[in-house]
């Protein structure tokens, strides 16, 4: 009767173990690798860095700011991979319709494309 209470309670302790160690691995996880077609736009105004996801890929984008006429506007972004392993499959259109959201928040701003994006870009914003 003693073994069968040692084993249940190193099954349950086993059991413990694995249980912290799942939620551990859960939580460090990049949950940017939805596969959905929406545009999600992560902006503080007061940072100069945004994120822009699409797809499961991730990038992030570099404000510059300058004054305007009459304001002051953002007119250059400067965009990176995060992961730029994680390329695999990125074509045109996936870069035109984040050209097209980011062109949504800031309209008076142009777009350059860091390296390995940059290989994708026909024309020059």
């Amino acid at each position: 009767m003693k073994i069968f209470f040692l084993l249940l309670l190193a099954g349950a302790a086993l059991l413990l173990f694995y249980t912290v160690m799942k939620a551990k691995n859960y939580a460090g996880k990049d949950r940017s690798t939805a596969e959905t077609d929406d545009v999600e736009f992560h902006d503080q105004q007061l940072d100069q860095y945004f994120t822009l996801s699409y797809r499961g890929y991730r990038m992030i984008g570099e404000k510059h700011i300058q004054p305007k006429e009459d304001s002051i506007e953002v007119t250059k972004v400067v965009m990176t991979a995060a992961q730029p392993t994680r390329l695999t499959g990125f074509c045109r259109n996936d870069l035109y319709m984040m050209e097209e959201c980011i062109l949504q928040h800031f309209p008076y701003t142009s777009i350059e494309w860091r390296h390995p994006i940059n290989e994708l870009v026909l024309t020059e914003i």
